[in-house]
């Protein structure tokens, strides 16, 4: 029996379902005070980790934004693209990246600001 792409994904946005790379037992999902978020995994090379961050990723992004998301993932691979062929890709990954963010800025389903910011950052290793 074919799986649904689309069951896999209302099943991981309502956290009945949990993607793990076997790998490496990594999870993408987070749960935050207010919302479950995806967390990139350490930049390690692995397609299995990679896969379970951009599929968590979209199930965690509303329904009607699904395909904005996808626009916006192709536009920024078709720019890796172009810079790599021009030869001005420089991207080296931070073994110990820190990531900072702002911290309820927006509505995590509506994605309308909220317009409160408290900036703030976090060690993800």
């Amino acid at each position: 029996m074919p799986i649904d792409p689309n069951t896999v994904l209302e099943e991981a946005a309502s956290g009945r379902l949990v993607l793990v790379c076997g790998k490496h037992n990594y999870t993408a999902a987070r749960k935050r005070k207010n919302a479950t978020v995806a967390i990139p995994p350490t930049p390690n090379g692995c397609k299995l980790c990679w896969e379970v961050y951009y599929l968590t990723d979209l199930a965690l992004t509303p329904p009607a934004k699904r395909q904005e998301r996808l626009d916006e993932l192709e536009e920024v691979i078709h720019h890796a693209i172009e810079f790599e062929q021009k030869g001005q890709f420089d991207f080296v990954p931070d073994v110990n990246p820190t990531i900072r963010y702002h911290k309820d800025a927006a509505d995590d389903i509506t994605g309308q600001d909220k317009h409160v910011i408290i900036t703030d950052s976090e060690e993800v290793n």
